[in-house]
């Protein structure tokens, strides 16, 4: 086996599905599926066996696992190192941020970024799953969260706020009998409590819609009221806050890098810069610049 066949089977191990291993390596369905064919029924195999929930490997293909992910950390701890030794302000930056507020916020900051750093091939990885450092998945990442990886360095910010919104016309034009909620999907824990606080917690739930990105566009939409991040919501001139409603903290932005990669002249540029943005979008990101 090559190292190319490890890591197919590890990918397909971690995701529990071809067709999520070949997005995440970057090859189409059919490749994945014929090359693990062959594993399995090669001298070795099976490694990799399917049931209701995905697949899970044998007790060979369990072997083959941990030999990949201590081959995966030898690359990565590799890639790192040598992305590390580059000092100059030049060479690759790949940087990931949630894709709402590539959208909404640092489109133009990330081009102002790159107009004053000429000589860095600037990658910006707007997924909104929270990469991996340790696996080389970027140099550095913005995201909220409580309790980010210890070893991770960088700049703890702030926590950005979220309120209760609708369209101008819906509020205006809809009765208080008529009024409906625009909700996320049930499993949502914090749900409960916000339509306690709210203007309207009588109000019914007119429809759930899973992501953010699709509550937004009903909001926008003037389909119902719902929740939304203030640098989304307050900057928006269609949209009103409910009368009333409450400004309440969510996450707490970090800023950050791989110990190994923080000391590039890269990484303290890149540093310095994000998180003198994010300072300056502070009012707005905690619900206070309107």
């Amino acid at each position: 086996m090559e190292w190319s066949d490890y890591q197919l089977v590890l990918t397909v191990a971690r995701e529990k599905s071809i067709r999520g291993a070949a997005r995440m390596l970057g090859v189409n369905h059919a490749t994945v599926s014929r090359r693990l064919a062959q594993l399995n029924n090669g001298p070795m195999g099976p490694l990799l066996h399917r049931s209701n929930t995905g697949f899970w490997p044998t007790n060979t293909g369990q072997s083959v696992v941990e030999a990949a992910m201590k081959m995966e950390q030898i690359s990565d701890e590799a890639v790192r190192k040598q992305r590390a030794s580059e000092q100059s302000l030049s060479g690759p930056l790949s940087i990931s941020v949630p894709s709402l507020m590539l959208q909404h916020l640092l489109i133009g900051d990330l081009a102002k970024f790159g107009e004053q750093h000429p000589e860095i091939e600037l990658t910006v990885d707007s997924t909104d799953r929270f990469v991996d450092l340790d696996r080389a998945e970027a140099d550095m990442v913005l995201r909220g969260s409580d309790s980010p990886p210890d070893h991770w360095v960088g700049r703890r910010l702030f926590p950005y706020s979220l309120s209760l919104y609708a369209h101008k016309d819906y509020l205006a034009n809809t009765s208080a009998a008529d009024l409906r909620w625009i909700a996320p999907p049930d499993g949502d824990v914090r749900w409960a409590s916000w339509l306690e606080q709210s203007p309207f917690p009588d109000a019914a739930i007119g429809m759930r819609i899973t992501t953010i990105a699709g509550r937004f566009t009903a909001l926008k939409e003037g389909l119902g009221m719902g929740r939304a991040a203030c640098f989304m919501a307050d900057r928006d001139p269609d949209l009103v806050r409910l009368p009333g409603a409450p400004v309440i903290e969510a996450e707490t932005f970090w800023l950050l890098c791989h110990p190994d990669f923080a000391g590039t002249s890269r990484a303290k540029a890149a540093l310095a810069y994000f998180s003198n943005v994010m300072n300056s979008y502070r009012p707005l990101l905690q619900g206070e610049q309107r």
